[in-house]
């Protein structure tokens, strides 16, 4: 041991060397990630958060969790999204907070790992770009709603296959093809993925051979198949509903419109809302081209100048178009049944592309001397505080549905879905006035939707307006029974049973059977009405109770008893039919 020298502790351990103004800026997007989306951390659930969390079966057991990979009861095949919402359910249960804060963290991560991403690919300006992306207003739609957890999810899978695949290793390229899969596994609308890695290497190194297209073929076929099973779970959860997408023209036109628009939101994020005014459907006009024919007047320009420094502009703009291309309509999407074709959380993975370029002209521009440095600075941080402000403004709207749909009703009008939504919200909390001109006025934006007639009529009810309540539960079964490929044996259940205690009111105040020809047609019809309802939910004890007091009413005792004993037997101790059973069994029979 004498001949041996002990290594000091430096040659042993390297020394720490931490990059603080890294680790500051990170700090920095995270910390304002958080502080503009505070408001949404107070949020309720809204829109059909109530479908995909908090009223959906499948997130209550294991079994629920089985059918969620197995695609056998979901609209669309997203089954690590809702694997997460799984979870988050069984840690937060109905408490919105838990599920705002791991929407929010997930967002602020995908900014950091723009900023990484950037610095790999050294493009200047990463973490302007990673900031203005972590508070752009465009964005609260996909981070302020839970439902859309799937965009942030897959965008923060997406980023790590790019960030993988850019490695040079074979272990690394391995983790981007798996990290693609978990991508479209939250959702498929990252299909365009595939092609942006392939515009990737074509920008890095300035061509494409067998050997790029070779490295990007998985991909392409993850794409492909992750594309037609979207189309058939779609087309699945759709049915015969009517939603329309035009002609083959329209579609082009359209898309071509909606690429501007996407364009005009990012510069200019105002007036947003959660839907937009409809879009036309027909055959297109002649002007409804001047922005397809623009669109690709601007890339064939900047291709063939890329040679010449237009390359990276060329990049950046087939990024965005790629990425906006699965939601330009050219496929039928159940989204569209709203009227319009965009939507904020469309462009969540889209944006990132124009926003580093932008971001990377500023820290260009700003080398080129003191004042020029100092009034691109200012700008900067004027852009940065209004998005900031905007953001905040937006992630207000999802503390509550109401101030979220007034908002957007405000704005569209003839936003069917918000007037719904608003009169759903009303009936709920028992306010019935308040419900009934917005259920009147989406069903007249939207006449096919038999649960609006159902709702309406129900509210009808409530403020005593039974004819016209009556009216709208006919129209509504009418409704579901056209459609009975669409239709739900509860959904319809609840209609007949809605209807029946409607018409066993209105005839008890017309009198008893056989005080006149109506009242005693309608309790027959009530009869029928339930019979209706039993046969399609027979488990049903509220069913059954109504039923039982009709019966109990038109003195036909024994069925009462019959059904009350069903009411029991589903609900021990229910006390309405506990009382009236034994009121009726005290009865003396007949003999």
């Amino acid at each position: 041991m004498s001949g041996l020298t002990m290594p000091s502790p430096q040659t042993v351990l390297p020394r720490a060397c931490v990059d603080w103004k890294t680790l500051g800026g990170a700090i920095a997007v995270v910390l304002t990630v958080f502080l503009v989306y505070f408001p949404a951390l107070r949020g309720e659930f809204v829109w059909d958060d109530d479908l995909l969390v908090t009223g959906n079966p499948l997130l209550r057991s294991v079994s629920g969790l089985a059918e969620i990979w197995s695609g056998s009861r979901t609209p669309d095949y997203l089954p690590l999204t809702n694997t997460i919402l799984w979870l988050e359910f069984h840690f937060f249960g109905q408490n919105p907070t838990g599920y705002h804060a791991f929407n929010i963290l997930l967002h602020a991560t995908n900014a950091l790992l723009i900023w990484m991403l950037l610095r790999r690919l050294n493009v200047g300006g990463g973490w302007l770009a990673a900031m203005i992306f972590a508070i752009h207003p465009l964005h609260a739609e996909s981070v302020g709603w839970i439902s859309e957890l799937k965009n942030v999810l897959s965008m923060f899978f997406a980023l790590l296959s790019i960030l993988c695949f850019i490695r040079a290793s074979g272990p690394a390229y391995l983790a981007s093809i798996f990290l693609f899969g978990l991508a479209l596994l939250s959702k498929t609308q990252i299909v365009f993925l595939s092609g942006v890695l392939l515009l990737v290497e074509w920008w890095r190194s300035g061509k494409l051979g067998w050997r790029t297209v070779a490295r990007t073929a998985p991909f392409f076929a993850m794409s492909i198949l992750a594309g037609i099973a979207t189309i058939w779970f779609q087309n699945r959860g759709i049915g015969d509903e009517d939603i329309p997408v035009g002609s083959i023209a329209r579609r082009f036109a359209n898309a071509g419109m909606a690429v501007w628009w996407y364009v005009g939101k990012l510069l200019c994020p105002v007036r947003l809302m959660a839907v937009y005014p409809n879009w036309r459907f027909d055959s297109p006009r002649p002007t409804e081209w001047l922005p397809l024919i623009a669109l690709v007047v601007l890339v064939t320009f900047l291709w063939l100048g890329r040679n010449r420094g237009t390359r990276d502009l060329f990049f950046a703009i087939a990024c965005f178009i790629l990425a906006l291309l699965p939601a330009l309509g050219f496929l039928r999407m159940a989204y569209i049944r709203s009227g319009t074709l965009v939507a904020n959380h469309f462009q969540y993975f889209a944006d990132f592309p124009l926003i580093a370029l932008f971001s990377a002209a500023v820290v260009s521009i700003s080398k080129r001397g003191a004042i020029v440095r100092g009034i691109v600075y200012a700008g900067v941080v004027l852009v940065l505080a209004a998005a900031a402000t905007s953001t905040w403004t937006q992630a207000e709207l999802f503390q509550n549905e109401e101030a979220f749909w007034l908002d957007t009703v405000s704005k569209n009008p003839k936003a069917w879905q918000g007037h719904a939504r608003l009169g759903q919200r009303f009936v709920r909390r028992e306010r019935y006035a308040e419900a009934i001109p917005h259920l009147e006025r989406a069903i007249e934006l939207k006449p096919e939707i038999a649960d609006h007639y159902n709702l309406l009529g129900l509210a009808y009810c409530r403020v005593e307006r039974f004819e016209e309540g009556i009216a709208q539960y006919r129209r509504a079964l009418e409704l579901k029974l056209a459609r009975s490929t669409m239709t739900t044996r509860s959904s319809l259940a609840t209609i007949h049973t809605n209807l029946a205690n409607a018409l066993a009111i209105t005839a008890g105040r017309l009198g008893h059977v056989g005080a006149s020809a109506e009242a005693t047609a309608r309790y027959k019809e009530a009869v029928r009405e339930y019979e209706e309802a039993l046969a399609l939910e027979p488990e049903q004890p509220g069913i059954h109770r109504n039923f039982g007091l009709l019966l109990a009413a038109l003195g036909r005792n024994d069925e009462a008893i019959a059904q009350l004993r069903i009411v029991l037997k589903l609900v021990p101790n229910e006390p309405v039919a506990r009382e009236t059973l034994a009121e009726l069994e005290s009865q003396p029979r007949p003999p």
